[in-house]
């Protein structure tokens, strides 16, 4: 279930994974582990933003220019777990590769985002970041 969900959610975008010989590869191991990794880490940079650094430790990293950071950290986290993943698999590095890393990209901006409005109300000083809504009650 989880290989159909990643590999479902993957070549919405990206089509069918090349070279053809490593489609099973692919979404049988490759897209699975790459989404699931994406998801964990993810959560785990909003936690830390906001309930390690903004609530335990009270660092003061409640900016925006703050979360953008780890947004950004993110997303270079989530564009090396494809290559590496490809390349731990003995699949040959190919321009779908790339793109494979650069959708996951934009999936780790989406998920950190939305990570974000779900977790930020907990912390004591990032509850305003990125943004003020949803209220803090």
């Amino acid at each position: 279930m989880i290989q159909n969900f990643f590999a479902g959610l993957y070549e919405l975008i990206l089509g069918r994974p090349m070279p053809a010989n490593f489609t099973n590869d692919y979404r049988e191991v490759v897209f699975p582990n790459t989404g699931l990794q994406l998801f964990i880490i993810s959560l785990a940079l909003v936690v830390i933003y906001y309930y390690v650094l903004n609530r335990m430790m009270s660092t003061g990293f409640y900016k925006t220019q703050h979360w953008v950071l780890f947004l950004v950290l993110n997303a270079i986290i989530a564009f090396i777990i494809p290559i590496v993943q490809v390349n731990s698999n003995g699949i040959e590095s190919h321009s779908y590769t790339y793109m494979f890393a650069f959708v996951n990209m934009v999936y780790s901006l989406i998920l950190f985002f939305l990570f974000s409005i779900l977790l930020k109300r907990g912390s004591v000083q990032a509850w305003t970041t990125p943004m003020k809504w949803p209220h803090k009650r």
